[in-house]
């Protein structure tokens, strides 16, 4: 259960971020189309500003959040665990912003755009291996689970969080039952 609200507060703040971001990113694209005609500055300027300029307001996000959502879940206090939460759900909400930034670019307006960041939302979910444990997921698509970043996020926060807990566990197809950290591991 925890693990679902964990899973399930990172998908849906990046979900959110990744939308929000579209119809701003669309309406800043026609003043770059018009500066850059202009001869003001190049692609790859307006890029690295419009990159940058998200950290902050991630790094404000991910700090309320943090402190809210670990209380909340009442995963054990301690700094390294703390901090690991903290960093890969900063960079999980970089990833989404960054994707819904990208979407944008790369199709004519925010509303195709939001429908290409819906399907991947899909795909993310699926691959993620949350509701498909990555043990179940057939050979031929494992190689998605490998490159989806949702993957990774969600093991990392399991990992942060149980990866050290030497405490045994029931779990079906283990005889001897395993520890939470053998468990995480295979």
């Amino acid at each position: 259960m925890i693990i679902g609200a964990m899973y399930a507060a990172v998908f849906f703040v990046g979900i959110n971020n990744c939308s929000t971001v579209q119809p701003i990113v669309a309406i800043e694209r026609t003043v770059f189309y018009r500066e850059r005609a202009a001869g003001m500055y190049s692609a790859l300027p307006y890029a690295l500003a419009q990159v940058l300029c998200e950290v902050p307001y991630i790094l404000f996000q991910t700090t309320y959040y943090t402190l809210i959502v670990y209380a909340m879940v009442g995963f054990q206090w301690t700094a390294a665990k703390f901090f690991w939460f903290y960093f890969i759900s900063f960079f999980s909400f970089l990833y989404f912003t960054y994707y819904g930034m990208m979407t944008v670019s790369i199709t004519p307006n925010h509303q195709i755009a939001a429908i290409l960041a819906a399907a991947f939302y899909a795909i993310f979910n699926l691959f993620s291996g949350f509701y498909i444990p990555r043990p179940r997921i057939p050979k031929w698509w494992i190689w998605y689970y490998w490159i989806c970043p949702m993957a990774w996020t969600v093991y990392g926060l399991i990992v942060s969080q149980y990866g050290d807990i030497e405490a045994t566990i029931k779990a079906p197809g283990f005889d001897p039952d395993p520890s939470v950290k053998s468990y995480i591991k295979d």
